[in-house]
Parts: structure tokens; C-alpha cells; sequence
């Protein structure tokens, strides 16, 4: 069983292994599994080499496990017997991979620290294999530090070969990015990418160059930095279609062109654009139906049916659903509990309450089978929510503890995973300060030898020289010191963001939690209380309603904040539409009139900002009305900016609050005297300033107020 582990391929390489052996219980080509073989495994192999035996022992590894290993130890046997070093590395090996297919990580790690050993007898190149199995391997149970330490050895021998192994070192960056995308370390992810993709473009290496592209346009996706990831995952996406037009049929092409479509439509999907992750999903979808490789047509047919049920089209997302649906018998466990999931979503939003209890309960059986916490979590909160809404009420209560308990479990595995990202944060920033100090140590013994060398020459200019080695070192300490302050401002910066994003995302599930008690106890016992305590329990869920609308404004904000300025095409009318559904119950509430033309000039601008904008703004409007509101939206092209206006017959804002209503959290009414947080309008100055624009404002109190916001027409 030769094997060559490449971690740097290994999405591609499985997808391909799938598409050319039609194997893994038989689901590539709809293949029925191999036949239960009754043949004594001892009289099969009289006569066979070690490979041989191994290859045999491949053929069931991810059917048969009893058998597959009683084939790989009858190959170490034989080896052995042999005194073979190469093939008793071989078997050892093998086994390893046998017990990694089966996911028995443990048993995988024993059998290659067994063979160690034999690696050392065999030199550099055996080492470095094993010592990049012992990375994966280790990564995949979670053991974060062993995982680096084992990279670190390869890349340490690697590099020290005479001439270098560069493929080896490619794989040992790439193992090292993906190490650090697994535990949001997004920075040192892209970092560890781009030298394995600098290997790769020395060596040539087309299929590698295209893989590292797709996985940085992965981690700068999870860094929320999308037009990054847009830039390599367009790379990768053209690299691919030249490989497939010079490679029309064969495996590694289709597979590396479908990964890229694939990941093009999320990114794109996450970005807003909608219509452009549509066009690629249905690019990949065409490949994967061209090989009927059916997993991944159900796969793509359900992300398609995710990008219309983002926008709100019902149809089309239970039309896609339905599709991925009659494939059932072929996804995966994981697929099919997430689509369950999403058609209870879907049937929930379309207020088909009973058909969203059966998805639901259907994806949390699949869950509970296989351990999947997160949708377990995800799917008891909703079957909660279903109960409290027909007055089920114990049921909704057990629903919520099984539900909270989860919740619980989920943040002690995401807490594992904190500290284990700062344990490698420690370590690598341990073995920089290291090199850093033993490169300055180094450079200290050259600089006094020089000197000592130049005092034996001419004492005037060794002095000179002394002097000025002095000057650069005192130059270098203050730039490194610049540096390090530097850095630790970025950092700080960025921990702001994210703590602000995490304590409104974080806090809103407990906070819900309370609310959900509130109500019970006041469905429950509320006729048994006295006046005062119900007035109480009033005050509470107010309090609660108030603080969950405040962290979803904060939310709101924080993504704000991070999101980078577009430069879609956009008709002002079409947002409005939307707007105006978002907004609907509070015009009906108030018999609201918002009239805009249908021939606004079209912008360059992202479309959930323009969205929030205009959101924010004429809600505003809404709510800071006493009578029946009438809110005007007018927009023209003047001096090459556009000049958007939105007018309403509200209260109207004071003169002396002109500087304050852009603040953050800043309310200017009276408390309790209309509802509101106080974000809606810094979201606006926000979103404004990012596109260089400006916004501003007249009012008179009492007869209404008129916001003007200026984009520039290029630069938006």
C-alpha cells in the first residue's frame, strides 16, 4: 500500500481518489461496495511480494477493517522475516492509514511512532514522510502543539537536504496553514500559504499553486477580508479551466475546477452578491452531474437552495431542497442534518409551523445519532420556540435545558479550542523571539570581531567604525521597538472588533434564555403572583426586550465595522422595495406613506449597506412621528456625486443636538418617550464615510427633518 499523504492536496486528492476508484462504500459512481471475501488471507498471498500483500490490504481498508489489517500484518510479518527496513516501514505505514480511514486516530498514532525507528535507519526522506503523517494525524485529534512540533521537524530536515526536498517543505507549510485556519489564527494561516505557494510556483507545480489558492481565499474569507479572497479564488478558479481545456476528461481537472466553483459561490454568497455565487454554483453543480458523482450534486444543490433562501425566495430555495432531497440515500450524515435543518428554516419562515416540527426533528435525530452538537443545539432551540408558540409548555421546557446544556458543552469545546490557539500563539512567538535573539547574538560576535580586526589595522578608523556600528544598533533597537509598538496597536484594534462583535453575538443567547424563562413563569404562574411582583416581572421583560434590541444593534455595528465598501450596480428603487417590506407592520401600524420614483439613478454601492442606510433612516422616520408619517426619498447626480435625500414630517431635531445624533448610543428623547437605541445613525456615518461620502442633515422641530447624504459617483 504506497500512499503519499499530501496534505496540501488532500481535498482534491479525495475527490479524485472517489472519481477514478469509485470507492468509499461505493457512492462515487453509485458502485455497490466490494463483496464480502471469504478467502483464507493466507493462502491468497503465498507467492506475493510486500507491496503486493499492500495493496491487497488498500483494496478493503475502508470497507473491511478486520481484514484489511489481517492482510497489512501479514505484510509486516513477511518483511520482517525478510529484516527488509523498507518494507517493514512500508507496513507499518500501511497500518496507520488503515486505522486513520477508519478513524481511530489513537491506534493511527502508535502505529507511526512505532515507526520511528525504522525511518531513522532509512535517513531524511523516511523521516520527513513520517514525521508529516504524525502532523496530520496529531492535528486531527486536536493535539495542536504535537502537530507543530512535527511540521517544524519536517521542514528542519527538509531544508537542511542537499539540494533542498521542496515538495516536502510545500506540504510542511501548507500542513502548517491549515493548522492555524482550524484554530482562527487567520494571519499566520495566510502567512504559512504563501510561502507553500511560493514553493509551489518555483517547482512549477500547477495543481499545488491552484489548491493554495483556493485555501487562502478560504482564510482570508474567514478573516472577513472578501476581496482578498476574492483575488486568489479568481486565480484559482482561471488556473483551473486552463487545466481542464488542456486535460478535457480525467479526475485531478474536474476536481480541481469543481473545489474552485464550489468555494467562488460561498465567497461570493458571504460577499452579497448573490447572482454571482448562483452563475458558479451552477458551474459546479454542471461538473459533478457531468460524473454523476451524486454526494456532491446533493451538496451543491442544497448550497444553491442556501443563496435563495438568504434572499428571501421561498420557492426557489424548497424547489432546490426538494432536488437535494430525492438523493437522500446518498449524502452525508453531517449534509443530510443540515438540510433538514434549513427546510425547517425555510418552512418556519413561511409560517408552516407543522411541516418546519418534522425537519426539525428529523435533523436532530440524524444529530443526536452521530454527535453533531451544534446542530443538536440549534435544532432543540427551535423545536423550543415551536412548542412556546402553541403553549406546549413543559415540552418547550425540557426542549430549552436539552438545548442550554448543549450550548454549554459547545463553549467548553470552543474554550479547549482558545487555549489551544494561545498555546501555539506561545510557541510560535517563543521560537521567534529565539531566532531573533540568536541572529542578534551572531551579528554582536561579527560586529566586535570586525571592530577588534580594524583596531589591529588603524586604531582612528577601527574607533570610526566602533562608533558607527554603535549608531545602527541603537537605530535598529528603536525601529524594532516602533515595530513591536506597532503591532501591538494592530492587535489591540483588532481584539476591540473582536471582543465587540463577540460580547453582542455571545451575550444574546443567554439573554434570550432569560427572556424565554420570564415567560414561562409568567405563562405558568402569573395568576398566583401578587400585583407588585407582576409588575416586576414586567419591568424584567422589558429590560430584557430593551438589552437584546441593544446587542443586536451592536451586532449590527460591529459587522458594519468590518465589512468592506462594494461597488455593485444598484437601483435605489428595488432597496426601497425591499425596505419597505422589511418595514411593513410599522407602516401599516401607523398608516405611513413613503413615496419615492421608480427612476432614481443607480449607484455603485453594496447592497445590504445601501439596505441599512436606508433602513435606518426611514425607520427613524416612522418612529419619531406623532401623526400619520410621509417620508420622501429623492436622489440625483450633481458636481459627479450622487445626492440622496430622505424627508419626513416628524418632531424634528433640535439645533443644539446637531453634534450629538451621529454618537453612538446617543438618544435624545426622553427615555420611554419612543423606543431606540441610539445606533441607527452612527451605523449610517459609518457605512457613509466608507465610500468617502458625507452625511448631514436640516430639521425644524416639530415640522420634520431631511437627511442628505453625498457619495462621490466614481469612488462609491
Amino acid at each position: 500500500m504506497i500512499k503519499v499523504y499530501n496534505t496540501k492536496n488532500k481535498a482534491v486528492w479525495l475527490l479524485t481518489m472517489l472519481l477514478t476508484l469509485g470507492i468509499l462504500r461505493g457512492v462515487a459512481f453509485g458502485a455497490n461496495p466490494p463483496e464480502k471475501d471469504d478467502t483464507d488471507p493466507i493462502k491468497e498471498v503465498q507467492g506475493k511480494t510486500v507491496i503486493q500483500i499492500l495493496e491487497i490490504a488498500n483494496k478493503y481498508s475502508f470497507t473491511n477493517l478486520k481484514l484489511s489489517l489481517a492482510y497489512a500484518h501479514i505484510a509486516l510479518e513477511q518483511a520482517i522475516r525478510s529484516g527488509n527496513n523498507r518494507d517493514i516501514f512500508d507496513a507499518k505505514r500501511a497500518i496507520g492509514f488503515i486505522y486513520e480511514d477508519n478513524a481511530l486516530p489513537q491506534r493511527a498514532i502508535e502505529t507511526y511512532e512505532s515507526d520511528l525507528k525504522t525511518a531513522e535507519i532509512l535517513g531524511d526522506s523516511a523521516l520527513t514522510t513520517i514525521y508529516t503523517d504524525l502532523a496530520v494525524v496529531s492535528r486531527k485529534v486536536g493535539n495542536v502543539r504535537n502537530a507543530y512540533n512535527y511540521y517544524e521537524k519536517t521542514l528542519a530536515i527538509a531544508t537542511a537536504q542537499t539540494p533542498r526536498d521542496e515538495q516536502i517543505i510545500s506540504d510542511a507549510y501548507h500542513g502548517l496553514g491549515n493548522l492555524h485556519l482550524e484554530i482562527g489564527v487567520y494571519d499566520k494561516a495566510i502567512r504559512f500559504y504563501l510561502q507553500s505557494l511560493e514553493v509551489s510556483e518555483l517547482m512549477k507545480n500547477r495543481v499545488d499553486i491552484i489548491v493554495s489558492h483556493i485555501d487562502i481565499a478560504e482564510a482570508y474569507l474567514k478573516a472577513k477580508e472578501i476581496d482578498k479572497a476574492v483575488e486568489h479564488i479568481e486565480i484559482a478558479y482561471q488556473m483551473a479551466l486552463e487545466n481542464k481545456k488542456n486535460k478535457p476528461t480525467g479526475g485531478d481537472s474536474d476536481a480541481q475546477l469543481a473545489s474552485a466553483m464550489n468555494k467562488y459561490g460561498q465567497i461570493l454568497s458571504d460577499k452579497g452578491d448573490y447572482k454571482g455565487a448562483l452563475v458558479k454554483l451552477r458551474e459546479a453543480l454542471a461538473v459533478y452531474e457531468s460524473f454523476n458523482h451524486k454526494p456532491y450534486v446533493a451538496r451543491t444543490l442544497m448550497a444553491i437552495g442556501n443563496v435563495y433562501l438568504q434572499q428571501n425566495l421561498f420557492s426557489e430555495a424548497e424547489k432546490k431542497y426538494n432536488e437535494c432531497l430525492k438523493l437522500e440515500a446518498n449524502l452525508y450524515d453531517k449534509d443530510l442534518t443540515e438540510l433538514h435543518f434549513r427546510m425547517g428554516l425555510l418552512f418556519q419562515k413561511r409560517n408552516q409551523n407543522a411541516a418546519a416540527e418534522q425537519s426539525f426533528a428529523k435533523s436532530l435525530m440524524i444529530a443526536n445519532k452521530n454527535d453533531f452538537k451544534e446542530f443538536a443545539q440549534k435544532a432543540n432551540y427551535q423545536m423550543f420556540l415551536l412548542c412556546l408558540e402553541r403553549h406546549e409548555n413543559n415540552k418547550a421546557l425540557d426542549y430549552l435545558n436539552i438545548s442550554t446544556a448543549l450550548n454549554d458543552s459547545l463553549f467548553n469545546t470552543a474554550k479547549a479550542r482558545r487555549t489551544a490557539e494561545m498555546e501555539l500563539k506561545f510557541d510560535s512567538e517563543k521560537r521567534e523571539n529565539q531566532i531573533h535573539s540568536l541572529q542578534a547574538r551572531e551579528n554582536q560576535i561579527f560586529l566586535i570581531s570586525s571592530i577588534i580586526v580594524f583596531i589591529m589595522v588603524v586604531l582612528f578608523l577601527g574607533y570610526t567604525i566602533r562608533m558607527r556600528g554603535q549608531n545602527v544598533r541603537n537605530l535598529q533597537l528603536k525601529n524594532e521597538e516602533i515595530q513591536q509598538q506597532f503591532r501591538k496597536l494592530e492587535e489591540s484594534n483588532e481584539i476591540l472588533s473582536q471582543f465587540a462583535h463577540v460580547a453582542a453575538h455571545d451575550l444574546k443567547e443567554p439573554l434570550r434564555s432569560i427572556g424565554s424563562y420570564i415567560g414561562l413563569i409568567q405563562m405558568r404562574y402569573g395568576k398566583d403572583m401578587p400585583q407588585d411582583a407582576r409588575d416586576y416581572m414586567q419591568f424584567v421583560n422589558a429590560g430584557v426586550k430593551r438589552m437584546y434590541s441593544l446587542l443586536t444593534d451592536l451586532l449590527d455595528f460591529s459587522q458594519v465595522i468590518s465589512q468592506q465598501p462594494g461597488c455593485e450596480v444598484i437601483r435605489p428603487d428595488e432597496i426601497l422595495g425591499d425596505v419597505r417590506d422589511n418595514l411593513r407592520s410599522a407602516i401599516e401600524a401607523k398608516n405611513a406613506q413613503i413615496l419615492y420614483s421608480q427612476n432614481l439613478p443607480s449607484i455603485r454601492m453594496n447592497r445590504l449597506h445601501l439596505t441599512q442606510l436606508f433602513q435606518n433612516l426611514i425607520g427613524n422616520a416612522l418612529k419619531f412621528t406623532e401623526g400619520a408619517p410621509i417620508v420622501k426619498v429623492e436622489a440625483r447626480e450633481e458636481n459627479g456625486n450622487i445626492i440622496l435625500t430622505i424627508e419626513d414630517n416628524g418632531i424634528g431635531i433640535r439645533k443644539e443636538y446637531g453634534s450629538k445624533v451621529f454618537v453612538l448610543f446617543q438618544q435624545l428623547n426622553k427615555k420611554g418617550d419612543f423606543e431606540g437605541t441610539g445606533i441607527g445613525l452612527t451605523i449610517c456615518k459609518n457605512i457613509v464615510e466608507k465610500y468617502n461620502g458625507k452625511i448631514w442633515f436640516d430639521s425644524e422641530e416639530n415640522k420634520g427633518t431631511k437627511f442628505y447624504i453625498s457619495i462621490p459617483a466614481q469612488a462609491a
